[in-house]
């Protein structure tokens, strides 16, 4: 008998969506499929063709689709066990299962959550483990309990961050390395060959969610930190000039000898502007504004009139 899987998902996610296909292409027998409610399909690796999301594809099987407010109330649950599942997969769903809802799957409730789990835990593990300049990231497939990414370790996936990584960049990387588990967690659970690691405490950490707090630029930090922050999300960190959000899409870190206040522009060239930062100069070239409008820093500048001794507050 093939293993009954039902799959919870964020069908604005890339990476829900990357590995449904190849849940639907396994021996395995898809008998639902759960997409988080609108107001949680907040994304840092959105979808590009909606067309293509894995809800859609579900109805196109015949396959039944459910979208709860909460997967724990017990409406929801009455009619999921009606599909007699053997496993809930939950790739990219943010929501807690609790400990009634986790009991319905005859087998296992398992997650893929992209990374090296007990590090990183909860929301957005790819952007905070690249914000906060890791060296390693990864995916990790464990079993669900009540806790958030809490449960018995199944498989990891490790690699090397890279000094150039966009949030999306490295996601890629890791579902390229992972995308096989999905197959490979079927085969173990059909042939009794599963094996499960107790989670370590030590190197435990937990992340929440996104604001926009968190792209509003401090130009007291450090200048690689600064770079690595606007390379991570190309269009995303941004200050306020004049009233107005410069958006930035590029970095680079020149050391600076000479004393400067953070913030402080230091020169400005043909195309690029060179500001200061708690410990060094970053290069700023290529900007967005609202609207989607694209200009250069150094351009912005000449238009508005700032020169060099100014400052980015």
């Amino acid at each position: 008998m093939a293993i009954r899987v039902v799959f919870f998902g964020n069908s604005q996610s890339e990476f829900s969506n990357r590995y449904f296909k190849v849940l639907l292409a396994s021996p395995g027998d898809l008998v639902g499929v759960v997409d988080s409610p609108p107001a949680d399909r907040d994304s840092t690796n959105a979808l590009e063709n909606e067309q293509t999301s894995f809800p859609r594809i579900a109805v196109q099987h015949n396959i039944p689709t459910f979208e709860p407010d909460d997967p724990n109330q017990v409406g929801f649950i009455d009619q999921v066990k009606k599909l007699q599942p053997d496993l809930f997969l939950s790739i990219g769903y943010p929501k807690i299962f609790r400990t009634a809802l986790l009991k319905v799957p005859s087998r296992l409730a398992v997650n893929f959550h992209a990374s090296l789990l007990p590090a990183y835990r909860g929301k957005h593990p790819v952007f905070w483990c690249l914000r906060n300049g890791e060296r390693w990231s990864g995916l990790s497939v464990h079993v669900m309990d009540p806790g958030i990414d809490t449960g018995d370790l199944l498989y990891q996936v490790r690699l090397r961050t890279r000094r150039a990584d966009t949030v999306s960049a490295l996601y890629e990387r890791i579902m390229e390395r992972s995308l096989h588990l999905v197959s490979r967690l079927l085969s173990d659970l059909e042939n009794n060959t599963l094996t499960r690691t107790r989670q370590l405490q030590n190197g435990a950490s937990y992340f929440s969610s996104i604001t926009e707090r968190d792209f509003h630029l401090d130009w007291k930090l450090p200048a690689e930190t600064l770079r690595r922050w606007i390379v991570i999300t190309p269009g995303k960190c941004f200050t306020i000039v004049q009233e107005e959000r410069i958006y930035f899409t590029h970095a680079r870190v020149v050391a600076q000898a000479d004393p400067f206040v953070p913030g402080e522009i230091v020169r400005i060239n043909p195309r690029s502007v060179a500001i200061a930062t708690g410990d060094g100069l970053l290069i700023l070239e290529k900007i967005s504004l609202l609207g989607d409008r694209r200009s250069s820093l150094a351009a912005f500048c000449r238009r508005v009139g700032l020169a060099a001794g100014d400052r980015f507050k």
